[in-house]
């Protein structure tokens, strides 16, 4: 007896198979080129992939007929799938869940409002930002050094302790800025469409990075810690080492985040910045689009975000992450592997998956 499911599957698949064999001629001249570092794709995901990025790109002609706050909502997203994408290729790719990951974006942007208040109000951007990003590695390599050689729950609670010490901290003593934090930095601009493609064109690099990263030998190695970490020790490979090498490639783009964050308000507080909210949203924004994939993580950012910022925005705070978290435990009970996961294993089904 053939189910409502198997016939919506096929009705899906006389639909969208003709789109597939139009846009297969390119997918495979993607494929024959950049697929060994990057996937490969079948004419449907190629299609929503160029689509994506050519959307972001040309937000200038079509998000201002959407909302006159579209412009704020893609530049925050932009900043929260940096974040996201950074938190999935430690956690997402390895197992390990860090529930301290705002410590990573928050040291970078102490690390910019300390030297422009106590070094030099002139300072370069360029040379706050590296140094800024450094301080965020050099913090997750205390993270992770001593963490990472732990099982079990333990490195999550040390990640979330981390986080709780950190924001203490900044609240603690004045020369960290207390509760009101710093209002030195100065934002990057204050046009919105500038805004959102200073905080754009890092994203897509970041995202390029990391998916190189995560489908190279590095991310196999990653992926396999998550699915049997004594199996790859006892294939002689070392995997703490690798569990830290994810942690270095998750500070870094962290750090940059931080950055972007603090051009984007202006302002370094812990409220904004090391609050372990911003932890959970991170890990939520993933959930959502779907752990372990890179570009999952970066769906579901601007998913949470427009549907926080706009969709949502009429009603109170409370209201809306009391939606969003529903949203989130739906996606955990039923659609595991994510929303964006599972709508792209679906479209490579059309023409045989070919990933």
């Amino acid at each position: 007896m053939t189910s409502a499911k198997d016939t919506f599957d096929r009705g899906l698949d006389r639909v969208l198979g003709p789109i597939e064999r139009a846009f297969s001629p390119v997918a495979n001249l993607f494929n024959r080129y950049l697929g060994p570092y990057f996937g490969k794709l079948n004419g449907l995901q190629f299609l929503l992939l160029a689509v994506s990025i050519l959307a972001l790109l040309t937000a200038e002609l079509w998000a201002p007929l959407v909302s006159g706050t579209m412009f704020r909502t893609l530049a925050l997203a932009s900043i929260w799938a940096i974040f996201a994408m950074s938190w999935d290729i430690q956690s997402g790719y390895t197992g390990y869940i860090s529930f301290g990951h705002s410590v990573l974006s928050g040291i970078a942007a102490y690390t910019t409002a300390l030297l422009l208040v106590n070094v030099n109000p002139e300072m370069p951007f360029v040379v706050t930002a590296v140094l800024s990003v450094l301080a965020s590695l050099v913090l997750g390599l205390l993270i992770a050094l001593p963490t990472l050689r732990l099982e079990g729950p333990y490195f999550s609670l040390i990640t979330f302790v981390g986080v709780l010490l950190f924001y203490r901290l900044t609240t603690a003593y004045d020369a960290l800025g207390g509760i009101p934090g710093f209002s030195q930095p100065e934002v990057f601009t204050w046009d919105p469409v500038m805004r959102y493609y200073y905080m754009l064109v890092p994203m897509l690099l970041v995202a390029l990075v990391l998916t190189f990263l995560a489908r190279s030998n590095l991310g196999m190695i990653l992926v396999a810690i998550r699915e049997n970490e004594s199996a790859v020790s006892a294939a002689g490979i070392n995997p703490t080492k690798f569990k830290i090498w994810s942690f270095v490639l998750s500070s870094i783009p962290m750090g940059i985040g931080g950055v972007l964050l603090v051009g984007f308000y202006g302002n370094v507080d812990p409220a904004t910045f090391i609050l372990v909210d911003n932890s959970i949203e991170m890990i939520a924004m993933a959930v959502l689009g779907g752990m372990g994939s890179i570009l999952g993580p970066l769906g579901g950012a601007f998913l949470f975000e427009f549907l926080n910022e706009e969709l949502l925005g009429g009603q109170s705070r409370s209201v809306r992450y009391m939606i969003l978290w529903v949203l989130v435990l739906l996606v955990l009970v039923f659609a595991r592997r994510g929303l964006f996961r599972k709508i792209w294993h679906r479209l490579g089904e059309v023409g045989g998956d070919r990933r």
